[in-house]
């Protein structure tokens, strides 16, 4: 097997054969039963750093923490939904209408390897959402043709100004640089112009939970006679107390003569509405989303609707944000022949999904079949 398929299963794979060591060259390949997780596992190191400096209760901002604010999820789904499946066309632009190229190369919506073209992409756009950058392994033709590609998974490569290309992978330079294609997403990611928003909206996801298990407001038992409760007692009356706030008979309760109840704020339970609202409008604005798509409710007594294929046009516009950094990497000159660039078919974004590829109807009524893309490989 070549480079690029050990490169998608990783050194942490069921292999039959060995990998070479960290800092070898990718040049020979094991043969390999099971790939490893596709997702950075970068959760346990960077808590551990993070609680180091910050303190044991600091939120270490990291894909996984991120991926748990609903916003975020969301706006994931909505971006890797509408994008992943998009067709990757090559061709030119003449006189201002685009004109597919006569051969098209498989790689860009297929793949021989375990890692669908689906999954590569929607692993794309994860990278360059929370991270900025992405990397993809390719495999080459002896003429330099590229027959196929994977992302590599992103805590597998790093930057690294000591190697010949600025690239190592799994601990080894990056010795031909023909062999991948580094994407740089349209900003610094998520996880870099987003980490304090981050940080708050798990905070406040904590306060509202908190909030939820005790709606009472906050409570004093302050004793009536001097020296009339021992501090064994009172620890033993506020655990009580405290355990008898989560029942479901929390909200009565007995005091004996000796102690005296306050109680301090308001009992107007808001649950932090309008600032989880705020949360999701923050992040539509971060991830370019229009901030109706993250499905807020409003704080005041009525709603502003928006017709689905109103919403659907407005994110045609929104999602090129994302879309143009990755066709503008596709069409440069050692992924693309000169004169040509990488476009991502729209179609799917205007009609009823998946519409474009079944039968095409003409206005009588007849079916006639769609022409099948011509299944050559260009450079």
């Amino acid at each position: 097997m070549n480079w690029l398929t050990r490169v998608f299963f990783g050194p942490g794979g069921n292999l039959h054969s060995s990998v070479p060591a960290s800092g070898s060259d990718y040049s020979a390949a094991g043969t390999i039963i099971l790939p490893a997780d596709p997702w950075a596992s970068e959760t346990s190191v960077a808590a551990l750093v993070y609680s180091d400096i910050f303190g044991s209760t600091a939120d270490a901002v990291t894909r996984e923490t991120a991926m748990s604010i609903a916003p975020v999820k969301r706006g994931r789904a909505i971006l890797v939904g509408s994008i992943a499946d998009l067709p990757l066309e090559s061709g030119s632009f003449r006189s201002g209408v685009w004109t597919p190229a006569a051969r098209q190369g498989t790689w860009f919506n297929q793949s021989t390897t375990a890692q669908t073209a689906w999954h590569r992409m929607a692993h794309t756009l994860d990278d360059l959402i929370f991270h900025g950058w992405s990397l993809w392994a390719l495999n080459r033709s002896e003429a330099g043709t590229i027959l196929d590609a994977v992302r590599v998974r992103f805590d597998r490569w790093s930057f690294d100004d000591k190697t010949p290309h600025g690239i190592a992978i799994d601990g080894a330079p990056l010795t031909d640089p023909s062999a991948v294609i580094l994407f740089q997403g349209p900003d610094e990611g998520l996880l870099a112009n987003g980490a304090e928003l981050i940080r708050g909206a798990r905070a406040m996801e904590r306060a509202w939970v908190g909030r939820v298990r005790n709606p009472i407001p906050a409570m004093v038992l302050q004793e009536t006679e001097r020296n009339g409760v021992t501090p064994t007692e009172a620890a033993e009356y506020v655990a009580a107390w405290s355990k008898a706030r989560n029942s479901e008979n929390g909200a009565v309760g007995f005091l004996p003569s000796t102690l005296n109840m306050n109680v301090y704020g308001d009992t107007d339970a808001d649950l932090f509405t309008e600032g989880r609202n705020n949360t999701r409008l923050d992040f539509a604005n971060l991830l370019n989303l229009p901030a109706s798509l993250l499905d807020g409710s409003t704080a005041t007594a009525s709603l502003t609707y928006v017709t689905q294929e109103g919403e659907r046009t407005a994110l045609i516009d929104y999602l090129e944000y994302w879309l143009a950094p990755i066709e503008a990497r596709l069409s440069q000159d050692d992924v693309t022949p000169h004169g040509q660039v990488v476009r991502f078919n729209r179609s799917n974004l205007t009609d009823v999904p998946n519409d474009s590829h079944g039968p095409e109807v003409l206005e009588t009524g007849d079916a006639v079949e769609s022409t099948p893309a011509t299944p050559e490989v260009t450079a």
